[in-house]
């Protein structure tokens, strides 16, 4: 073999191996299911009398194209559209709305460059208007519309958080601590209002949780945020790459592994459980595979590149 070769040779397995690692390499190894107690879930949600939401909507604030293989470990290079979304859990007597997504200065930080005003402000009336307000976890472009809202207090007398979320978010904010409605466990499930449950499962974030709903008419919900961002990450059971766990830092892929194999175990286990990932435009948008929720605003951009 030549000299020159040997360069190229050399060359691409200098590019191949950090390819490999960063963004195909789902280092699943052996790691078991972390078990989710879906009838203890069912049995909190029941717990707490009143009228549980009857409907749920949501709200693309900002939207990007990015490779499939980002958010999705080996899950190739066409492109995802992935959405910085925002959920209502329309409530007689008191709507719960879950994440609030980005102002458009955060969403440009993280690479979101469409920006959706009109969903910004819808999205911030559903806050305004809101019984409760609650979040998968504490990253600033799923706070983010809270920690820098002008009528902060208002909105914060009215947030429940978790105490790992507000040790992060007072650094965020100063002031968020004492300004809550109410800080919950971080260290076992809690229901919060009729049909929803907040469920520790850090891992993404410290303070990561999924929310377990149940509608009036005995659908159920669970709402993995940033746990699995895209649907395929449930279906194949795969983290997001390393490269996209290094952007935000922090995340114990071993406990992310873990959830994801426990949320689709669960699914499987109980077939009317619909789990919910937090950033998957195309699946919120599909009549006959999605959940079946209300868009309040559609992206028209189509499906993968």
């Amino acid at each position: 073999m030549g000299l020159l070769s040997r360069i190229f040779l050399a060359v691409i397995v200098l590019a191949a191996v950090p390819y490999y690692w960063l963004l195909l390499d789902t280092g699943s190894g052996r790691i078991a299911p972390t078990p989710i107690d879906v009838p203890a879930l069912r049995r909190l949600a029941d717990s707490m009398p009143g009228q549980r939401p009857v409907s749920i909507e949501y709200a693309p604030v900002a939207v990007r194209r990015m490779a499939g293989t980002v958010l999705v470990a080996g899950g190739g290079l066409r492109t995802d559209l992935v959405g910085k979304i925002a959920f209502r859990l329309v409530t007689p007597g008191g709507d719960t709305v879950l994440d609030a997504g980005p102002t458009a200065a955060q969403a440009a930080d993280v690479g979101f460059r469409t920006f959706d005003p009109a969903a910004r402000r819808l999205v911030d009336g559903w806050m305004a208007n809101a019984r409760r307000v609650v979040f998968t976890h504490e990253h600033p472009d799923f706070v983010g519309a809270l920690i820098g809202a002008d009528a902060f207090s208002a909105l914060a007398g009215k947030t429940i958080l978790s105490r790992r979320q507000v040790e992060v978010m007072d650094r965020m904010r100063p002031g968020v601590r004492d300004e809550v409605a109410q800080v919950v466990p971080s260290d076992r499930a809690v229901a919060v209002a009729p049909g929803i449950v907040l469920v520790p499962a850090p891992g993404h974030s410290p303070g990561s949780q999924l929310v377990y709903v149940r509608l009036s008419d005995g659908r159920e919900y669970l709402f993995a945020g940033d746990t699995a961002a895209m649907q395929r990450n449930l279906a194949w059971l795969r983290p997001r790459s390393r490269l996209a766990s290094s952007w935000q830092g922090g995340e114990d892929r071993n406990a992310v592994i873990g959830l994801i194999r426990g949320l689709a175990q669960a699914a499987v286990t109980y077939p009317g459980l619909t789990v919910v990932p937090s950033s998957d435009v195309l699946w919120l948008q599909d009549p006959r595979h999605g959940p079946g929720f209300s868009s309040a605003f559609r992206y028209g951009g189509g499906g993968r590149d």
